[in-house]
């Protein structure tokens, strides 16, 4: 099966939720640390903000990952996918704010990278391409899935 070439906005996406998946995984790393080592020092109600960020972490980067996979195939479940990943890292993003531990450049880093998936996510060619029937099928393959003959016509 030959797959046909991503928009340049989509493979741009693409990349950058692979990318994303790799700040989720040092977050985590980073969230465990500080609440290993810091633990007293946290809220009341630390420990709920500490397994939302790290959950948020996790299943936005795991979802990042899956929807980096999907992509090439153009469905719209990639769409919503990458969309609902974006959503878990930002509640992962107030999680570790209602920690206190804002971080300058981590933190800007995650939420430029969240916020560049989502402009990218809403621009016309990537939704073009995740929502339109012709962007679901190869290259001269009908809608039905028919082989096409050599006049273009399905055959049989």
């Amino acid at each position: 099966m030959t797959s046909t070439p991503l928009p340049p906005y989509a493979e741009q996406t693409r990349a950058l939720l692979w990318i994303q998946l790799m700040i989720n995984m040092v977050g985590i790393l980073f969230v465990v640390f500080v609440v290993v080592n810091f633990w007293p020092t946290l809220p009341a109600n630390g420990g709920v903000h500490a397994y939302t960020a790290i959950g948020g972490l996790l299943f936005g980067g795991l979802l990042s990952a899956a929807a980096a996979k999907m992509f090439p195939r153009g469905r719209a479940s990639a769409w919503v996918v990458a969309a609902l990943a974006q959503a878990f890292v930002l509640a992962a993003v107030w999680a570790v704010g209602q920690l206190g531990l804002i971080l300058g450049v981590g933190i800007l880093v995650t939420l430029g990278t969240v916020g560049w998936i989502g402009v990218n996510l809403c621009r016309a060619q990537v939704r073009r391409h995740f929502f339109s029937s012709g962007a679901r099928r190869p290259t001269g393959q009908p809608l039905d899935g028919q082989p096409l003959d050599q006049g273009g016509r399905t055959a049989g």
